[in-house]
């Protein structure tokens, strides 16, 4: 087992716990949440809050945490290498200003040999390169040399085919021009000084076929739609690093700025286009490449140490038709991966305890008090160590209380809105009290969205009446799309959840 290339060291996760107890070390963490015991020879380098994986052990220890996603590895440091090999893609529909500022922004690294393939996906406008600016704006430094001719390449399609084809269109360009490592960047992000150092170490290593930066917003704020999308845009994984895998806390990336090594892409299905991107899809072809490299073995990253700027929205209908447009993607991703779309998830114990919290009856919290107690006791006997089968229970336990609502607002909602109208005459106290604790679920729901979305150990960067308001609308528009998707495929795939063991 090799170590993590690109990095001296891995860094344990924020929620990852060392145990120790009669002289017997395990650590608990990752995602899903998992239990190890590292061997005695290897337990020792479990000390700090990062292991070393300059010898053999530490090498194996590292991989071993990276791939649970238990830590991750460290790519900080300079990184002035030649840029010869890497290529940046940036398909455009319609917007020239958007790709003459990316160019701008890249000045530097063009400097260094980096190469542009833009792909003019059917603009009005045909691109032309000899108006695509090459120098960096005065709040950057001059580069040490002029970017070489021909650095910038313009490909054209005269009728658009989407953003996916768009893609392998530059994806192919790129290789053709000798490129090893392609980095898709949308028209309208802007990258930040500093970012493509880090995507590149983990690609050195072997086994990683992408990794995304954190994108953020170009134009911050605090007040309503602007404050929103700072906190919450949905180009946004968070602070923390991940390693990208279905049903975690980073189930994909988008594609709006991503490093790939396209040699270790799965190909694409028959018929679905010519490169790493399926051109069937006009929406959610990031997530299907994301699950797709995954299943083939492949490992995905997301490293927010790397940053790139994106022109959020910031007026309320933009914002929900863009949401809505997202949902359209369930059934698409739903008939090419099955339960990996399913918008709630949870094993028969955590069901309980969810709607026994939320029933808020000494009857409900008696059975989920139950239900606790059983996966705790059934869980300490597997793991043979009560604080590791605590953390284990609780966070399923909050998880689950937490996903309740989530599914009855975003996903279930038409259901969740038919079921209180055809109730909304009944007097029983029953059925009253169902309805009130729908309205608390929903507002407690809503702040628990807006307190999670801080950075951790700062106060939530927008304020949480507007961030309540428009995370309800907002779960409304996605659950429009994801109706419209299921109700055009004629499948309720996408709306099935799933009970697991």
């Amino acid at each position: 087992m090799t170590a993590p290339h690109g990095a001296t060291r891995v860094v344990l996760d924020r929620r990852t716990r060392v145990l120790r107890r009669g002289g017997v070390v395990r650590v608990l963490g990752g995602d899903p949440v998992t239990l190890v015991t590292p061997s005695p020879a290897v337990a020792p380098l479990l000390d700090g809050e990062a292991v070393s994986t300059e010898t053999p052990a530490g090498a194996a220890l590292g991989r071993a945490l990276t791939d649970r996603g238990m830590a991750h590895p460290d790519v900080s440091g300079p990184d002035a290498r030649v840029l010869e090999a890497v290529a940046v893609v940036i398909p455009v529909h319609d917007d020239a200003a958007g790709v003459a500022a990316v160019v701008d922004a890249l000045g530097s690294e063009l400097a260094r040999g980096l190469r542009v393939v833009v792909v003019d996906d059917g603009s009005t406008v045909p691109l032309a390169a000899p108006s695509l600016p090459t120098q960096p704006p005065p709040t950057q430094p001059p580069p040490a040399q002029s970017p070489p001719a021909g650095a910038i390449r313009v490909v054209r399609h005269e009728h658009s085919r989407g953003p996916a084809a768009a893609r392998n269109t530059g994806t192919a360009a790129a290789l053709s021009g000798g490129a090893e490592v392609v980095v898709y960047l949308d028209a309208d992000v802007i990258p930040r000084p500093g970012w493509l150092g880090p995507l590149l170490g983990h690609l050195d290593d072997p086994r990683v076929a992408a990794v995304a930066p954190r994108i953020v917003a170009a134009d911050p704020g605090r007040l309503w739609v602007r404050g929103y999308e700072t906190a919450r845009s949905a180009l946004d994984m968070g602070p923390e690093p991940a390693r990208v895998r279905p049903r975690t806390r980073v189930a994909y990336v988008p594609s709006a700025a991503l490093a790939v090594r396209p040699d270790r892409l799965p190909p694409v299905p028959d018929g679905a286009g010519q490169g790493p991107f399926d051109e069937q899809l006009r929406v959610a072809e990031d997530v299907d490449l994301c699950w797709r490299t995954d299943r083939a073995g492949a490992v995905i990253r997301y490293e927010p140490a790397a940053l790139v700027a994106h022109r959020h929205r910031t007026t309320v209908a933009p914002l929900l038709g863009r949401r809505a447009f997202y949902g359209t993607g369930a059934a698409p991703l739903a008939h090419r991966h099955g339960a990996a779309v399913a918008p709630a998830v949870a094993a028969p114990w955590s069901l309980a305890v969810a709607l026994g919290f939320w029933s808020g009856t000494p009857g409900g919290l008696l059975v989920a008090a139950g239900a606790t107690a059983r996966a705790w006791h059934r869980t300490r006997a597997l793991t043979g160590h009560d604080r590791a089968a605590a953390e284990l229970v609780i966070r399923g336990s909050v998880a689950s209380i937490r996903q309740l609502p989530e599914a009855l607002l975003r996903p279930y909602w038409p259901l969740t809105a038919v079921a209180l109208i055809a109730t909304a005459r009944s007097h029983s106290p029953l059925v009253r009290g169902l309805r009130r604790r729908v309205a608390v679920a929903a507002v407690a729901e809503g702040l628990w969205h807006w307190w999670s979305a801080r950075e951790p150990g700062r106060w939530p960067v927008d304020e949480p009446l507007g961030h309540v308001v428009l995370h309800r609308l907002d779960d409304v528009a996605y659950g429009v799309g994801v109706w419209r998707s299921a109700w055009a495929a004629r499948s309720v795939g996408a709306l099935r959840p799933e009970l697991t063991r």
